[in-house]
């Protein structure tokens, strides 16, 4: 009798832990185009639109790993570089427009960063938001 109360309340305790952790929010959801997209293609299969939205789906998904891999390759020539590396920039990539924020020292250095960053492959388009000390210019 004593084993079968252990086994369901372990069998209890598991169902519990499961449907806690089936209920939390995804820990890196990014807000981009390709999310977006991802799920606009969920929303298009309510109406009725398989083919459209499983085309949605595959583009959303292979949009989203490009994007992503551009933004670690720029993020990692940032890293690399010994002008840019101790600054926080911080990099986000849509479709070949590649996005820079955060501070710098120096004009001089956000120019610097945005050389870097046109050097690695599969960069179209830069946005340099990155600010200085007004002093600095």
């Amino acid at each position: 009798m004593k084993n079968r109360v252990v086994k369901v309340t372990a069998l209890v305790l598991a169902g519990l832990i499961g449907g806690a952790l089936s209920i939390l929010p995804p820990l890196n959801a990014q807000d981009s185009t390709a999310g977006r997209e991802l799920h606009q293609s969920g929303s298009s299969m309510k109406e009725g639109s398989v083919g459209d939205s499983a085309k949605h789906a595959y583009n959303a998904t292979t949009d989203q790993i490009g994007d992503a891999t551009l933004t670690t390759k720029v993020k990692t020539a940032l890293l690399r570089d010994s002008m840019t590396k101790k600054y926080t920039i911080h990099v986000e990539s849509d479709h070949g427009t590649v996005s820079l924020g955060g501070s710098v020292d120096s004009r001089k250095t956000a120019e610097h960063a945005r050389k870097v960053v046109a050097g690695v492959h599969g960069v179209e388009r830069i946005k340099n938001h990155l600010t200085w000390p007004i002093a600095a210019n």
